[in-house]
């Protein structure tokens, strides 16, 4: 009876290994989106501040270079959020690439688990088969023995 050896092991290892890194890159890009999502957050929270106490200002007098600094600070507010909703857009492309090297390095994995399995059992089979075989030698010299005793 030979042991079961399954030839593409290396390969299983190798697609094992993939899916690990691609799991970990996909991690890592979740959390890029995520904190490119709170940066996002944060400037669009700057820049309603700045609206509201600009609105709230005029209320009351504004001096000319008060509200020209207002002003300048909302503009780098809102390039801010603009860098951040463009930075967030870059991070969740990532995310999705990611998201879809990893579903491939899993399909493989799984390719190639099936693969061992239809290999496990056409191994067993053969075994059975080998096993069956001498069973009916062992009959057939038992009967054969007993027809000589017998004649």
């Amino acid at each position: 009876m030979r042991r079961f050896r399954f030839h593409l092991e290396s390969v299983a290892t190798l697609r094992a290994m993939r899916e690990l890194r691609a799991r970990e890159h996909l991690a890592a890009a979740i959390r890029a989106c995520e904190q490119a999502e709170a940066d996002l957050a944060e400037a669009s929270g700057r820049r309603i501040l700045l609206e509201h106490l600009l609105r709230t200002g005029r209320a009351f007098t504004l001096r000319a270079a008060e509200h020209v600094a207002f002003l300048a600070a909302l503009r780098r507010a809102c390039d801010d959020e603009t860098a951040a909703q463009r930075r967030v857009a870059e991070a969740r492309a990532g995310r999705d690439r990611r998201l879809t090297e990893y579903h491939e390095a899993v399909r493989d994995v799984k390719v190639l688990g099936n693969l061992r399995t239809r290999a496990r059992a056409a191994h067993r089979l053969a075994l059975e088969r080998e096993s069956q075989t001498a069973l009916d030698e062992r009959a057939s010299i038992a009967a054969a023995r007993a027809a000589r005793l017998l004649s």
